[in-house]
C-alpha cells in the first residue's frame, strides 16, 4: 500500500486554518497536530458528558465513567499489556516518570543504586536525582561514546546493588533509538539473581512504532498522548499488575481511597490507587479517539515513509556548506539535529519562523547529552508523518538563504582599538566597536520585517570578537543566547561594548549601543530604547524571548551606567 502524506496531512484541521497553510512544521519531537477526531472527541464530551466520574450515580457520570474505562482498555491494547489494571492515567510522560521514582523508591535503602543514561530527558533524570538525594541512593550511568549510551556495556555497571534501571526508548535530542533487545537480554539474567526494576521511557516511541510492552520485556512504560497525535494534558503509565500491586502510591486525595478515617485510609484497587483527584477527562476522551485513529491506520507505511523522508533530509543536510549533523539516520525515530558556525541555533530557528518553518532550538531538556556531544544548544527538526519532501525543500532553502545573508554581510571584522584610540584608552582590556556607520533611520525607512532583520543582521558584522570579556562576570542575565556586555566612563562620557555568539543579539547589541556609546549621563532613557525597539516592529516579529533578551541588556546597560 502506497502512503500518501497528503492525504494523512488533510485530517488535521490546524493545517487548513488561513494562517497554517503555508506552515512547515517540523517540531513534532515536541508535540504533534491532532487529527480531526481527536477535537471532536475533547469537544464532544464537554457538550456531552461532561461529568466527574466513579462516585456518583446520575447518568453524566456514568457516560464519563464507562468513556474513561473504556479508553484505558484501549490503552491496554494500545500498549500490549494484558490488562486495564495495568494502565494509568497521568498528566503526561513527566508526572509518569515522577509517580515511578516516587514509589519505587521508597521501598530502597541508603547505598542501592539506580542505572540510567547520559542520553535522558531531564524527565528521566531529575526525579531519580531527586530521590536519591532523599535516601542516600547511588547513581549510575550506562558507559557512552559522546553521549550515546552503549548498551551492550551495560553489564559493566550492574551490581548486586542495582535496584532500578530506567532509560529513554529513544532520544529526544538526537533521536537513535536504544538498544532494547539488547538491555532485555542482559537484564533477563539479572532478573532472576535479583530484584531489579526496568523502566522505559516511551515518549518519542509511540509516534513511530507500534508499542508492545510484552516484546519489549520491561517492568514499567511510559509515554505522553501528544507526541503520538493525541491531546496535551494525558499520559500513561503502564505497569506489570504484580508489581503495581507492591508498589505505594505517590499522591494521595480523591478517588484514590476506599475510605478515609483521621489517622489512617485504605487505598483503592489498581489502577485507581495512582490516580489522586480527578483525571483530564476531555483529554482521555481525546485519547481514546487517538488510539482508534491510528488503529485505522497503516503503521508500517507510516513508519516506511517517515524513515526514507528522514534519509532524504539528512541527505540534504549533508550537503549544506560548512553545516554541521550531529543525528544519524540510522535507526532514528525522525529527528535531524544540527548546528552550523557561523550562526547561532537560534539564530538559525528565528530566520526559519519567519519564512514559517516551526523547528526546536536549545538543548532539548538533554543538556548531559549535548554537553557530551561539544554543544549546548542544537536546532532541530522532528518529521511524522503528515510531513512531505517538499517541507524538507522548505526547511533546506531557508537555511541557504540565511547563509546567503550571512556571506552577503560578511565583512572583515572592525580592529580591537582604532588608530584615534588615546594611549590612557589604550590601556584598557577592551576598546569599543566603531558604530559610526549605523544609521537608525535608515533601518526606521525600511518597507517591511524581512528588510529590517537582514539590516540588524548585517549590524552584527561592526561587532567584533571579543575574548577578553567573555567571562562570567560580564554575562548578561536574561538573553536566550550567551551576550557579554562591559562598560567604562571616559572624559565625562559612557562607553560600552558587547559580544555574543548570536548573529540576531550582535545586531540587536549594535542597536543598543548606537543610541548609548559615547553619551553623557542622563542623555537617553530606557524608556527611550524601548520605544524604538516597539516602532521598528521588532516586539511582535521576534520571539517573546528575544524581546527579553533586549530588554535585559538595556537594563543591564543602565545598571552599567548606575554603578
Amino acid at each position: 500500500m502506497t502512503f500518501s502524506p497528503q492525504e494523512f496531512k488533510q485530517q488535521f484541521p490546524l493545517f487548513s486554518q488561513a494562517e497554517n497553510r503555508d506552515l512547515v512544521y517540523l517540531d513534532n519531537a515536541a508535540t504533534t497536530q491532532k487529527p480531526g477526531c481527536v477535537i471532536d472527541a475533547i469537544r464532544d464530551f464537554y457538550l456531552h458528558s461532561n461529568a466527574n466520574t466513579h462516585r456518583s450515580s446520575h447518568r453524566l457520570a456514568r457516560r464519563a465513567t464507562d468513556m474513561v474505562e473504556r479508553v484505558r482498555a484501549a490503552s491496554a491494547c494500545f500498549l500490549g499489556a494484558q490488562s486495564p489494571r495495568e494502565i494509568i492515567f497521568t498528566r503526561g510522560a513527566t508526572e509518569g516518570l515522577n509517580l515511578l521514582a516516587n514509589s519505587l523508591c521508597r521501598g530502597l535503602v541508603a547505598g542501592d543504586e539506580i542505572v540510567l543514561s547520559t542520553a535522558e530527558h531531564h524527565a528521566n533524570l531529575v526525579p531519580w536525582q531527586m530521590l536519591a538525594e532523599q535516601h542516600g541512593l547511588v547513581l549510575r550511568f550506562v558507559p557512552d561514546a559522546n553521549g550515546v549510551p552503549q548498551i551492550d556495556r551495560i553489564a559493566e555497571v550492574l551490581s548486586p546493588r542495582t535496584k532500578i534501571v530506567s532509560v529513554t526508548g529513544g532520544s529526544n535530542a538526537l533521536g537513535f533509538r536504544t538498544d532494547l533487545a539488547t538491555l532485555r537480554a542482559t537484564l533477563r539474567a539479572t532478573l532472576s539473581q535479583r530484584d531489579l526494576r526496568w523502566v522505559v521511557d516511551g515518549s518519542q516511541l509511540a509516534a513511530h512504532d507500534v508499542v508492545d510492552v510484552a516484546a519489549i520485556g520491561c517492568d514499567f512504560f511510559v509515554c505522553s498522548a501528544h507526541k503520538f497525535y493525541g491531546p496535551t494534558g494525558i499520559g500513561l503509565v503502564y505497569g506489570r499488575e504484580a508489581l503495581l500491586r507492591d508498589l505505594p502510591p505517590w499522591q494521595g486525595g480523591g478517588e484514590m481511597i476506599t475510605s478515609v478515617d483521621l489517622l489512617a485510609s485504605d487505598y483503592a484497587d489498581l489502577p485507581h490507587r495512582f490516580e489522586a483527584g480527578t483525571s483530564s477527562l476531555a483529554a482521555i476522551a481525546g485519547l481514546g479517539a487517538c488510539i482508534e485513529f491510528l488503529g485505522k491506520q497503516d503503521r508500517r507505511a507510516m513508519a516506511q515513509h517517515e524513515q526514507t523522508l528522514l534519509a532524504y533530509l539528512h541527505d540534504r543536510l549533508s550537503k549544506v556548506p560548512e553545516l554541521e549533523l550531529l543525528s544519524n539516520p540510522r535507526n532514528n525515530l525522525g529527528i535531524a539535529s544540527f548546528v552550523h558556525p557561523r550562526c547561532a541555533a537560534i539564530d538559525i530557528a528565528q530566520w526559519l519562523d519567519g519564512r514559517d518553518i516551526a523547528v526546536r532550538v536549545g538543548h532539548h531538556c538533554a543538556q548531559p547529552l549535548l554537553h557530551a556531544a561539544g554543544h549546548t544548544a542544537t536546532v532541530r527538526a522532528s518529521l511524522v508523518a503528515y510531513n512531505s519532501r517538499e517541507d524538507v525543500d522548505r526547511l533546506i532553502a531557508g537555511i541557504e538563504e540565511l547563509l546567503q545573508q550571512l556571506d552577503d554581510t560578511a565583512e572583515p571584522q572592525p580592529s580591537a582599538a582604532g588608530s584615534s584610540e588615546s594611549a590612557a584608552t589604550e590601556a584598557y582590556p577592551w576598546q569599543p566597536d566603531d558604530l559610526s556607520k549605523l544609521d537608525l533611520d535608515a533601518l526606521c525607512n525600511q518597507k517591511n520585517w524581512q528588510d529590517r532583520y537582514r539590516t540588524i543582521m548585517s549590524w552584527a558584522k561592526v561587532i567584533s570578537r571579543k575574548d577578553q570579556i567573555r567571562t562570567t562576570e560580564h554575562l548578561v542575565q536574561g538573553c536566550e543566547s550567551s551576550a557579554w556586555l562591559v562598560h567604562r566612563q571616559e572624559a565625562g562620557v559612557h562607553r560600552f561594548a558587547i559580544d555574543s555568539d548570536s548573529r540576531i543579539v550582535k545586531g540587536l547589541g549594535a542597536l543598543l549601543l548606537s543610541q548609548i556609546d559615547g553619551v553623557s549621563e542622563g542623555a537617553v532613557a530606557p524608556s527611550e530604547l524601548h520605544q524604538i525597539f516597539d516602532e521598528l516592529g521588532l516586539s511582535q516579529q521576534l520571539s517573546e524571548s528575544r524581546g527579553n533578551g533586549f530588554r535585559a541588556l538595556v537594563q543591564r546597560a543602565f545598571d552599567l551606567m548606575d554603578a
